[in-house]
This record gives C-alpha cells, structure tokens and sequence, in this order.
C-alpha cells in the first residue's frame, strides 16, 4: 500500500473521529437545552429553537468556553434561560417572541447577548455593587434627603429610586445585546451603575428646580 494512501486512510479515520465527537457534543448540549428550555411543566414560555437555529447557537457559544461543554452545560443554560428572560421583558405577547425569534437581525441579537450573558458577572450583581457605589450613595442621600422629600414628598422620591433600579437592569441587558461583556465588578460600576446615577441625578435637580413635573 502505497505511502499516501495509509496517510489518507488516517486523515479520513481522524476526520470522521473529531466529526463523530462534534456531533456527540451538540446532540448531548441539543437534549440538554430541550429538557431545560422547552418542557412546558418547567417553562410558562418555551423557547422553541429549530436545529439550525440550535446549531447557530451553539457554534457562538462554544468558542467562549474554556472547557468543555459537559462541564459548562448548565453554566451555559442559565445564560440561555436568562437571556430569553431578558427578551420576554420586552416582548410581552407570544406571537412577538416567535416574530422575533423568526427575524434574522432580531435572533442575532438574541444569541449576542446569550454569549455575552455567559461570559458576564450576572445581573444581581448589581444589588451588590450599589451598596459600597459612592455616586450612587451620594444620589440615594440626595433623593431621601429633607430637602428632596420636604418638596416633592417620600412617594415622589421612592418613585426615583425605584425607577433608577430598573434602569440600572435595562442598561445592563442594552450592552449585552450589543456584545458589550460585564465580566468585572468595574466594568459594571462604569458602564452600567455611573451613567445612570448621573442621568437621574440631573433628572432630581431639574425636578428640584421646577424644570420637571416628573
């Protein structure tokens, strides 16, 4: 047998070996995500992916694991369920998320922010974060201050803050949705937490000084 005929025996044998194990790997992370995402007694809302769209999905997603996908499987379910979480919010009605989940540009955006998701700090980090946050103290002292609720009552003030939550969790999906990775204490205080304090710090002095009904 001559020389190169062995040779592509052997590329072929280890081809089709690396292809075997490819398709083991996506098969196992396939059942996983339709046993976690898809079982109607675990989810009021399903996320029903086709095989290509799976396989889109996991081609983003495996690039960003330093494992393996058996020891990251649930790590990376987590980020799915979240990030399909983080779209229900903003797509209220079934037939959106399926409009949505059917339109390439919308389904890109999906899968950016499952990878990022993955390879971010997670979003209760936040909570964390704000309590030692010094513009955000200094803010919190400033709305519950007398001077603050003495003008526009406790419910106004309480109303603020609670609004400033949410923004904080909405800006941190809107980076995630353009690929903007959260995956330091820092990052999260600078992108998410600081910009946000400073709108709504704006937004107390125009209402203090009568600019802002509110």
């Amino acid at each position: 047998m001559a020389v190169e005929e062995v040779l592509n025996r052997f590329s072929n044998t280890t081809n089709n070996a690396i292809q075997g194990k490819s398709n083991s790997l996506f098969s196992a992370f396939e059942n996983r995500f339709h046993k976690v995402m898809c079982d109607p007694t675990k989810r009021s809302i399903p996320l029903d992916l086709n095989h290509e769209q799976l396989e889109a999905l996991y081609n983003r997603i495996t690039p960003a694991i330093e494992t393996s996908i058996f020891a990251e499987m649930e790590h990376v379910m987590t980020a799915i369920r979240t990030s399909f979480d983080a779209v229900i919010d903003r797509n209220h009605e079934k037939i959106q998320l399926k409009t949505y989940m059917s339109n390439d540009k919308d389904f890109e955006n999906f899968i950016t922010h499952v990878v990022t998701n993955y390879q971010s700090l997670q979003e209760q980090r936040i909570n964390i974060l704000i309590v030692h946050n010094k513009p955000y103290q200094r803010f919190e002292d400033n709305l519950f201050g007398e001077t603050f609720v003495g003008e526009n009552g406790f419910e106004k003030a309480y109303q603020l803050h609670n609004e400033l939550i949410q923004a904080f969790h909405n800006r941190y999906h809107d980076l995630l949705f353009e690929g903007t990775m959260l995956n330091t204490d820092e990052k999260i205080e600078v992108k998410v937490i600081e910009p946000i304090v400073q709108r709504y710090d704006i937004k107390i002095r125009q209402i203090a000084k009568g600019g802002e009904n509110g």
